[in-house]
């Protein structure tokens, strides 16, 4: 993600917190430490923004997030790819990876490879999967990186993976690391701090609280991480809805 894309997400993650919050301020002031600068009711307030993610890895080894990364950077390589070959368009393939899927300098062999193995079979597929094993491929990349692949014709095909899927992580510890490293940080001056945890549809990303507020609760060491940290109130913003800690009443 570049730094204006960063920027932008930021932007959009504050306005629907203030939109749940059913707030407008006089002024939105942009920066860094905090990356914005609110003026409510004649008081800044500064809203240090940041995104959770899991400490969760694959198959124990690479961050779940910088795996996802590849994957989105090879699934653009695909729809490039896809659109210049006619004969793959209704050819939806699944492509089960080991672990990450191949960097960068090796995505358009490794997509001629696939392309290859899915042609070769194109005559004998229906709009049933049909699942293939090693040593059904022998190509190189593909037996580096594939535990198995998915073949079928489809009106809508698409090329998926499933470095999409995964586990959702649930709070735990890693809040406490987060709401750690951000209050070490040194702020500029306002009249208040906030801190806005935003979770997004990545998995590496997705936060899912089962039981609402009490699992913010149940967190060891995180009500003392938040006591001692320099946030008035803190958020958490994502799909299972918005959670609040304050000083006054803890988290609702």
């Amino acid at each position: 993600m570049t730094r204006q894309d960063k920027k932008a997400a930021e932007r959009a993650a504050l306005e629907a917190l203030l939109a749940a919050l059913s707030v407008v301020p006089a002024g939105v002031e942009e920066g860094e430490t905090p990356d914005f600068v609110l003026a409510l009711d004649g008081r800044s307030v500064g809203v240090e923004m940041t995104t959770f993610q899991s400490n969760t890895s694959v198959d124990g080894q690479l961050g779940r997030r910088q795996v996802e990364s590849e994957w989105e950077r090879l699934g653009n390589a695909i729809e490039v790819f896809r659109q210049a070959r006619p004969e793959l368009r209704d050819l939806n393939i699944g492509l089960m990876f080991h672990g990450a899927g191949p960097p960068r300098a090796e995505h358009q062999a490794f997509m001629e490879e696939v392309a290859a193995f899915a042609l070769a079979r194109a005559a004998e597929l229906t709009d049933d999967d049909v699942q293939f094993w090693p040593p059904a491929y022998t190509s190189p990349l593909m037996t580096k990186y594939l535990r198995t692949i998915y073949l079928r014709r489809c009106n809508y095909a698409i090329w998926h993976s499933n470095i999409v899927a995964g586990s959702i992580g649930l709070p735990d510890s890693t809040l406490v690391k987060i709401v750690d490293q951000k209050a070490a940080r040194p702020f500029r001056p306002t009249d208040e701090l906030w801190l806005a945890i935003q979770s997004t549809t990545r998995i590496s990303e997705l936060l899912l609280p089962l039981n609402g507020a009490a699992d913010f609760e149940a967190i060891p060491g995180l009500e003392s991480a938040l006591g001692s940290s320099p946030f008035a109130r803190v958020f958490v913003f994502g799909p299972g809805g918005l959670f609040q800690w304050s000083r006054a009443s803890g988290w609702t």
